[in-house]
């Protein structure tokens, strides 16, 4: 099993060597809306960078709020060449005004937009868990994308508390 990074006997411990082991944490501080759109776009806080011919292990953590006219809705961006698969928990699609919801339990692509529930409600808030394996073959962005499932003047929210992390592995 190959771990990151690499410390052979002998290898000089710096700062720098100590801060590679540890996951990137990435945390909205306040919350993000968006009106009538249902075109998926990079969230303004949870995106970092990944380096090439890397594998990451990365986990988001989504709170979201939506009304059922409107829909949540959700994709990654990753570097050009990347591969792997995204798992999605969260709430099914199905319009809920509770607690006791339906689930969605999937497995997709990352570029494959992915419906949620919601709770009929601009501000109660859902959440939802998706956490991919990455691997790289290019440097560039890592980022959730979101939208509106149908075009609404009723804001959906991506709010502060959602968090990405980070960590590579090899």
């Amino acid at each position: 099993m190959s771990r990151y990074p690499s410390i052979p006997p002998g290898r000089r411990l710096t700062s720098d060597l100590m801060m590679s082991m540890l996951p990137d944490t990435i945390y909205k501080t306040s919350n993000e809306d968006r009106v009538s759109t249902v075109t998926l776009a990079a969230d303004t806080d949870l995106t970092t960078t990944l380096e090439a011919n890397a594998v990451y292990h990365v986990q988001m953590f989504i709170h979201y709020a939506a009304i059922s006219a409107a829909g949540f809705q959700t994709d990654w961006t990753v570097p050009s060449g990347a591969s792997g698969s995204r798992w999605v928990l969260g709430a099914g699609s199905t319009q809920v005004s509770s607690d006791n919801v339906p689930g969605r339990f999937g497995v997709h692509t990352f570029a494959t937009a992915c419906e949620y529930g919601d709770r009929a409600s601009a501000t109660n808030l859902m959440g939802g868990v998706e956490e991919a394996i990455v691997t790289t073959t290019n440097a560039g962005t890592l980022a959730l994308r979101w939208a509106q499932v149908t075009s609404n003047a009723t804001a959906a929210r991506v709010a502060a508390g959602s968090s990405l992390l980070v960590r590579r592995l090899n």
